[in-house]
């Protein structure tokens, strides 16, 4: 059995302030803003804030928020005859809560507009949640 030949890497560590690389941090934030204008709203509230604190800085920017499209999420739900005539199923409903309390605190309360899908279902404490989380001047 042979092995192929390792190849040797060569590090460089450059001194404090003489590398010509820049760093994502350093990036301007109405830039940043300007940037993440583009991507979904998804990846708005679950990967972009994980890369770093001016990222996750950058997603709470007002800009952002003015409006919360979840036009493109569905609740998996049954019609039913008793009150209140829908099961919801429960991944559907902790989905909503999830994606509505992470859009909710990155917002901290910029939001002007809420869009939902016709077919997903939001209950009245999913509502009070949203409504109580705007901006006291905004009501």
């Amino acid at each position: 059995m042979s092995f192929p030949k390792q190849e040797e890497i060569e590090v460089v560590v450059m001194e404090e302030g003489t590398s010509p690389v820049r760093i994502w941090e350093d990036l301007n934030i109405d830039m940043l803003v300007k940037i993440f204008q583009s991507f979904d709203l998804f990846q708005l509230i679950s990967v972009i804030p994980q890369v770093c604190h001016a990222w996750q800085s950058a997603c709470s920017d007002q800009h952002l928020w003015k409006t919360l499209d979840l036009s493109i999420m569905k609740s998996n739900f049954i019609r039913v005859s008793i009150p209140p005539y829908i099961y919801v199923d429960t991944p559907s409903r902790e989905k909503l809560n999830r994606i509505l309390k992470i859009c909710l605190i990155l917002s901290h309360g910029n939001k002007l507009t809420l869009i939902f899908h016709y077919n997903l279902y939001v209950d009245n404490n999913q509502l009070t949640y949203s409504a109580k989380r705007y901006s006291p001047n905004k009501l």
